[in-house]
């Protein structure tokens, strides 16, 4: 019996050790996942184990959501040693800004994240981003300083530094019904002169009862539309020769801002359009087109889609009645347009830069470039994407990327939301008739002067 309960005690001693050891190499796997480039906190005694992955937070938009998804799983396929958790944070547009503000405040800024376009001044001065030459020198040289198009190299700069990467983009555009220009022997127009023609040709009443349209052009044109008065509405001042800012001056006091003004002012003096326009929501203007009410719209490149699903039209019926141009000539004697969109940002406060870098390449490179912009029917901010669409079946974003070599960005400018209210306010006052618009200018220039502090001309 005493031989049999040593044997019992021999045995259950064995079992203990056996488990121990197993708890043992739980534990220095454990410790092996949680490091990252360093050495394992576990004996040098245990046997080696993979890495745990690493973790990359990002704060985005559903739309690009999948892509970043798609990016992650093309880099742990071709990077098995070191893999990468993605921590993907989906918001709306409204709630994009606020979230990101306050957790770089907070100093818990993800490592990277989709903000608008007009935001990377502001966050840049703010010291939120990263520049990329600071992680990636040879990809800003080799890559976006010749692949993506001008507009966007010095546009997602901020005192000479690059801070973004421009993700996809849009551009000001006069839409008008081709077909009706084709019957009437209207063609489409590149200067303000012609634009002022064919909308008031379409306000008469007799053309109006063969449409069925209720006025010639519209366009948003005041606050209730927000940032889309701004976007669409400047590059009148740039076709016209102005500009708000100048070597470190505000320069929108001038004839030439005052000529576009006016002319914007004239459209509804001239019975082209309506009074209404000032309280149009953002996507009203381009909504009437689409539905018939108006000739022309003053509207963005990212509403075709609204426009072919409105009108049910089929890519056929697109092409035979759906006209674009950018904004006509004016005193300057050249066409233009805007290029807005979203961008992609790397923060200060990142934990993993480089790889965030890494990914960020993926889903900006033409590969997956090219998907996103086709599936979302949005401009490539790449010249090679461009130009490599199918002319056939992506001729809408074929032919308006070629606009983008007439572009140009709102201003750089931390300030930028306080400047971007008051050319709403110039506007709106200007068109109401509630200001002349060399007044209306005038205003505005000093508002303008007065929020950035930079001194006028």
């Amino acid at each position: 019996m005493q031989k049999m309960k040593v044997l019992v005690l021999v045995f259950v001693l064995a079992v203990m050790t056996i488990l121990a050891g197993c708890g043992a190499k739980s534990s220095d796997s454990g410790a092996s996942q949680n490091t990252q480039g360093g050495e394992s906190t576990a004996e040098s005694s245990a046997e080696p184990t993979s890495a745990e992955p690493t973790e990359l937070t990002v704060i985005n938009q559903d739309r690009w959501a999948p892509y970043v998804e798609k990016a992650v799983k093309i880099w742990n396929g071709e990077h098995p040693d070191q893999q990468v958790k993605l921590n993907q944070l989906v918001l709306g547009y409204p709630q994009l800004r606020q979230k990101i503000t306050t957790a770089a405040a907070a100093g818990q800024a993800p490592d990277f994240s989709l903000i608008d376009s007009v935001w990377v001044a502001e966050f840049a001065d703010a010291g939120y981003l990263k520049p990329l030459d600071s992680i990636d020198p040879d990809w800003v040289e080799n890559d976006f300083k010749k692949d993506f198009y001008p507009v966007f190299v010095g546009g997602d700069s901020y005192e000479g530094k690059p801070y973004a990467i421009r993700s996809q983009t849009d551009m000001a555009l006069i839409w008008f019904r081709k077909d009706w220009f084709s019957q009437e022997g209207i063609q489409p127009p590149k200067t303000w002169d012609e634009l002022m023609a064919a909308a008031k040709h379409f306000s008469q009443k007799d053309v109006q009862a063969k449409y069925g349209n209720s006025q010639g052009i519209a366009f948003p044109g005041g606050m209730k539309a927000g940032e889309t008065t701004t976007s669409l509405l400047m590059p009148f001042f740039w076709s016209s020769g102005a500009d708000v800012f100048k070597d470190g001056k505000v320069v929108l006091d001038s004839t030439e801002s005052k000529a576009a003004v006016q002319f914007l002012t004239d459209l509804v003096g001239e019975k082209a359009s309506t009074k209404e326009v000032i309280s149009y929501e953002w996507d009203r203007a381009t909504k009437l087109l689409a539905t018939g009410k108006v000739a022309l719209s003053v509207g963005g490149s990212y509403e075709y889609a609204m426009i072919k699903n409105t009108t049910g039209w089929s890519d056929d019926e697109m092409k035979e009645k759906l006209g674009f141009v950018p904004i006509p000539a004016g005193g300057s004697g050249k066409v233009a347009t805007s290029a807005g969109g979203m961008d992609y940002v790397i923060y200060e406060q990142a934990k993993q830069p480089e790889l965030a870098m890494e990914i960020l390449k993926i889903v900006t490179g033409p590969e997956l470039m090219k998907e996103f912009v086709v599936d979302t029917a949005q401009n490539s901010p790449r010249i090679s994407v461009t130009e490599g669409l199918d002319k056939d079946k992506d001729w809408f974003l074929a032919e308006t990327g070629k606009f983008l070599y007439d572009a140009n960005v709102r201003p750089v400018i931390p300030e930028y939301a306080k400047v971007s209210e008051q050319i709403q306010k110039m506007i709106e006052s200007a068109v109401s008739g509630k200001t002349p618009a060399d007044q209306a200018v005038t205003e505005a220039a000093k508002a303008i002067s007065d929020v950035t502090g930079l001194p006028q001309q």
